[in-house]
């Protein structure tokens, strides 16, 4: 075994034949298990050589073993089958930017990170619209009392990069370079709060904290602080605190001490800094998204639902009300059915969208017919619409979050005649949307029915489009809109009779002098 480790070069488990995570000019390498693997889906690699894209997919493919900074004693400059490597700064700023490199085998992406990172005078990236340090990394300009006792500090907009430099004057007995920044923050939606976040990179070993503004605030005082090395892009947890004025200060060495005496004046021992504020920190306001609809931001639009929702699943106003926080919200805050969960309480609508909420509401007629296979309704709700218009109309839930059945009728609800129903429409987006093409005719009343196939349900948006349809006849004595004016409208008049629901006088009332007016225009609608 011992000699075909030494001498049996390209095959596959010899040691002589090369890491597998790093390219060689022979075939195979070293792990058996690895190289069979690879080769199996590549069999350039075992047949004429192991190059950068065997080594690259071997890092993909091959289960490695994870790894500390500092424990694992291998080279960041040498790919291996653990991950980590033996310098602990470079290994911790590579692992920051691929987790796989502590987390399963160093491979040769990242040993290329380490290349391009773990080197003296590495270039924080700069970003569009950055703004640039004033103070020269051999003056004393803007460190009002932190290590050079004077200047004043400079002014870093909110959301804007700020590039500078750390460094000894070269003959300056002075070593430390303390670099202060103020930063104002706002509060455009009067919360009294923002929420803040601090992103940091740095060519040399440095700090940057963000505090309150005042006379020598000290660093215990610091909201937020975060390190950086070797150029990699830090970032801190959001955090939110009262809008008002506050100093970004900028420190070679190990927070919380002030460092870095050894840190010289050249370009290369630059930072970069950005103070990033963002207003979502109440997410149960009256302003937020619905509390029925899933969306990508935190929380809901009832105050008292999205703080009950919250308390068992921070989630939903941490990171994203997702469709958990719905079901949650439909569960826990809905007293009973909506009004409109019957036929006879359906709200009315127009041309036009109407929200309704499906959750806990409950079926009340029977599946529909010819409506496609599985179409069935786990709950629904009704809108009614008078029609106005003659032809085709069309009645849609495009664009739904959940899956929807929908269905129209006509008659009167204690026995409603089905007209048309669909269950998922090509075409419409959504999750198993639905679109429904009807024929209408004027005054005839329609109902609609909507619900989700399963589950609560909660806000689904109904649209109902004018389509191939054209206005009826206009006249206000035509009470039902049939576009004539007869005995059916008589009927609608007396049965309104006290109320204002067929005053054609605009006196408020339907009473004897709105029948006159009715009588006088008899007849078809011009």
């Amino acid at each position: 075994m011992g000699i075909a480790n030494t001498s049996c070069i390209g095959y596959c488990g010899a040691a002589v034949s090369g890491n597998c995570y790093s390219a060689h000019s022979n075939p195979a390498c070293d792990n058996a298990a690895c190289c069979t693997a690879v080769c199996a889906a590549d069999p350039f690699c075992c047949d004429t050589q192991w190059d950068v894209t065997c080594a690259q997919f071997a890092g993909f493919t091959c289960q490695g073993s994870p790894g500390t900074c500092g424990v694992t004693q291998a080279s960041c400059f040498k790919a291996h089958a653990q991950g980590a490597c033996d310098d602990v700064s470079c290994c911790t700023a590579v692992c920051a930017v691929d987790p796989s490199c502590c987390s399963q085998s160093w491979d040769s992406i990242c040993v290329t990170i380490a290349t391009q990172t773990c080197v003296p005078g590495c270039a924080p990236a700069v970003e569009p619209g950055s703004v640039v340090e004033t103070e020269g990394c051999d003056e004393r300009a803007n460190d009002p009392c932190y290590a050079a006792t004077a200047g004043i500090p400079q002014s870093l907009p909110i959301n804007t990069q700020m590039r500078g430099t750390l460094g000894r004057p070269p003959s300056s007995t002075n070593g430390l370079d303390v670099d202060v920044f103020r930063v104002t923050i706002p509060d455009p939606d009067g919360d009294g709060l923002a929420r803040v976040t601090l992103e940091f990179s740095s060519s040399p070993q440095a700090w940057a904290a963000l505090v309150p503004d005042g006379t020598c605030i000290p660093m215990s005082a610091s909201l937020l602080h975060l390190a950086s090395n070797f150029c990699v892009v830090s970032s801190s947890a959001a955090q939110c605190i009262p809008p008002g004025t506050y100093s970004l200060v900028v420190s070679g060495g190990t927070y919380p001490a002030f460092g870095g005496s050894d840190i010289t004046c050249i370009a290369g021992n630059a930072y970069t800094a950005k103070v990033v504020v963002a207003q979502n920190c109440t997410p149960c306001t009256a302003t937020a998204p619905s509390c029925y609809l899933p969306h990508e931001s935190a929380g809901c639009n009832s105050p008292a639902c999205c703080s009950a929702v919250c308390a068992n699943d921070a989630f939903c106003c941490e990171q994203v009300w997702d469709a958990t926080c719905v079901e949650a919200a439909v569960a826990g805050c809905l007293n009973g059915a909506p009004p409109y969960d019957a036929c006879s309480g359906a709200a009315p609508i127009a041309v036009g969208t109407l929200t309704l909420n499906t959750g806990r509401s409950q079926n009340e007629l029977p599946q529909p017919s010819n409506c496609g296979a599985g179409a069935a309704f786990a709950r629904d709700v009704w809108c009614t619409y008078v029609s106005d218009r003659t032809g085709s109309m069309e009645l849609r839930t495009c664009g739904s979050w959940f899956d929807t059945v929908i269905a129209i009728y006509t008659g009167p609800c204690s026995a409603p005649t089905q007209v048309a129903c669909n269950d998922n429409f090509t075409g419409c987006p959504g999750v198993g949307s639905s679109k429904v093409t009807f024929t209408v005719q004027c005054g005839q009343q329609y109902f609609f029915r909507v619900g989700p196939k399963s589950g609560q349900g909660g806000d689904v948006a109904i649209t109902l489009v004018a389509g191939q349809s054209t206005p009826c006849p206009n006249c206000p004595e035509d009470l039902n809109n049939s576009g004539s004016v007869d005995s059916l409208d008589i009927a609608f008049l007396l049965n309104a009779w006290g109320t204002a629901a067929g005053d054609l006088t605009g006196d408020g009332t339907t009473s004897s002098p709105d029948m006159a007016v009715l009588l006088n225009a008899w007849g078809p609608c011009n």
